[in-house]
C-alpha cells in the first residue's frame, strides 16, 4: 500500500488535476492552528469551511477542536491526520 503522505491528485471541482502533498500543507501554513473558515485555503480546496461545519456536526470531523467566541479552529497536526484519513491516492 502506498503511503498517503505522497502527493495526491485531486479529481473533483475546479482544481481537477492539481497535485497536493499533504505533509507540505503543514510546513507551508504560518500558524500551529487553522481556523475552520480558512480550511479551504489550508487544504488546497479539498474541504470548505462550511463543509467542515457539517462534518463536525455529524461527528465525523477533526476530533480535537477549539473555540474562541464564534470562531472554531483546529491544530494543524490534527487537521493533517484527519485529511490523510479522508483522502486516498489516485490509481492513475
Amino acid at each position: 500500500m502506498t503511503d498517503i503522505s505522497e502527493k495526491i491528485a485531486i479529481k473533483v471541482g475546479h482544481r481537477r488535476g492539481q497535485v497536493i502533498n499533504l505533509d507540505e500543507l503543514a510546513e507551508k501554513w504560518p500558524s500551529p492552528f487553522v481556523a475552520r473558515n480558512r480550511f479551504e485555503e489550508f487544504s488546497g480546496g479539498l474541504f470548505k469551511g462550511t463543509s467542515m461545519n457539517r462534518i463536525d456536526a455529524r461527528g465525523d470531523g477533526i476530533t480535537t477542536r477549539y473555540q474562541r467566541g464564534t470562531k472554531v479552529f483546529y491544530e494543524v497536526s490534527d487537521a493533517i491526520a484527519w485529511l490523510k484519513s479522508k483522502v486516498r491516492r489516485s490509481k492513475s
